[in-house]
């Protein structure tokens, strides 16, 4: 053997290489996407330019049989929908009167009822605004206070009272107002009575009935006055409570919000020969009427009734069914009464009437 073939591989494997490209053809290709790029930038920059400079006519208009010139629907552009459709909202009203006067005024169970109300008006977030009235005693109000639903605004005592009320021992020189709602106030204001009761007569001199107005924002820019009052009380006072309906009469012409709303205890019913449901009526709308159609048979059935409702505990034993609480609003082409309601409330435990009087509720679709 010789030397060479001791070194030679016994099995010789080839390599297989993969072609390599020119470097010429790379160069090429580079230039023609270089000068696309070019084309297409000037060939934009020239139809943009165009575009500003000659507007589109776009296509013709045509005119109907009616002579009415008309355009295609889609060169109408976007619908602004907001404009079409009616900024509603829907506010729900609860209102009571709370039998609020001391224990040595002849009031039944006022601690028990007063807890019942403040748990029942905690509880009840699908009410917007709840109207109170006979809320005399500063305790109580403190007490309701305390049990409103969180983030829901109540107002003070001496917001809606004159300075005078005591509220402490007794309920000389106050209204026994308040006002909670969902919605922050943006103003308040309380109006006292011109006339208040016989000095020599009764007890009803003493206070300082009057209406409470707050005004609030449901949705923004749409405002709404709504006012909490109650009228002197017993049969003979009709002079007095004739009077205090036009002051109240005066606090809704007087508003330029949206819409006014008033709630409370009035002390007379519909059929009674006083001008007070009259005088109410001449510039307001009973929600209750409204919703029953005017329908008297409805909205004066005894079931409607709100003091000597036969299912009250309280009142039922010797009063006869009449209405004395109610819901009024300003008449306007942007208010609708969509529900209205007499609760039968009592306490759970005791199956107790939680006042001598029952409330009233009414759900107002709002638009403007």
């Amino acid at each position: 053997m010789s030397n060479s073939g001791e070194t030679e591989p016994l099995l010789v494997t080839s390599r297989i290489s993969a072609p390599r490209q020119p470097r010429a053809s790379y160069a090429v290709c580079l230039s023609i996407f270089v000068v696309g790029c070019v084309g297409l930038t000037v060939a934009i920059t020239w139809s943009y330019r165009e575009s500003r400079l000659e507007p589109n006519p776009g296509p013709e208009s045509t005119t109907s049989s009616s002579g009415i010139q008309e355009t295609p629907g889609w060169m109408l552009g976007p619908v602004n929908v907001s404009s079409i459709l009616l900024d509603t909202i829907t506010l729900n009203v609860f209102s009571l009167m709370v039998w609020g006067s001391p224990g040595s005024f002849g009031t039944e169970d006022k601690e028990l009822r007063m807890e019942a109300i403040g748990n029942y008006i905690g509880s009840h977030t699908e009410y917007d605004v709840f109207l109170l009235n006979d809320l005399w005693m500063r305790g109580d109000h403190e007490k309701i206070r305390s049990l409103i639903p969180e983030g829901y605004h109540m107002s003070g005592v001496g917001q809606l009272a004159l300075r005078s009320c005591d509220g402490l021992a007794a309920p000389e020189f106050c209204s026994g107002l308040a006002i909670i709602s969902k919605y922050p106030f943006k103003d308040i204001e309380f109006l006292s009575f011109t006339d208040h009761g016989d000095f020599f007569w009764d007890y009803e001199y003493f206070l300082r009935r009057g209406a409470g107005r707050v005004r609030i924002e449901p949705s923004p820019g749409h405002t709404v006055d709504v006012i909490v009052t109650a009228l002197a009380s017993i049969d003979y006072n009709y002079w007095y409570r004739e009077s205090q309906a036009k002051d109240v009469v005066g606090m809704v012409t007087k508003s330029d919000a949206d819409h006014v709303i008033v709630a409370g205890d009035f002390n007379v019913d519909p059929r009674d020969n006083e001008n007070t449901y009259k005088t109410l009526k001449s510039e307001l709308t009973d929600a209750v009427e409204e919703f029953y159609k005017n329908d008297s048979s409805k909205y004066l059935d005894p079931a409607l009734s709100t003091f000597g409702n036969v299912k009250n505990t309280y009142s039922s034993k010797e009063q006869h069914p009449v209405v004395y609480d109610y819901i009024w609003y300003r008449a306007s082409n942007g208010i609708t009464v969509a529900d209205f309601q007499v609760p039968i409330l009592r306490t759970k435990r005791e199956e107790i009437s939680f006042s001598d009087h029952e409330a009233v509720t009414a759900k107002f679709q709002l638009s403007k």
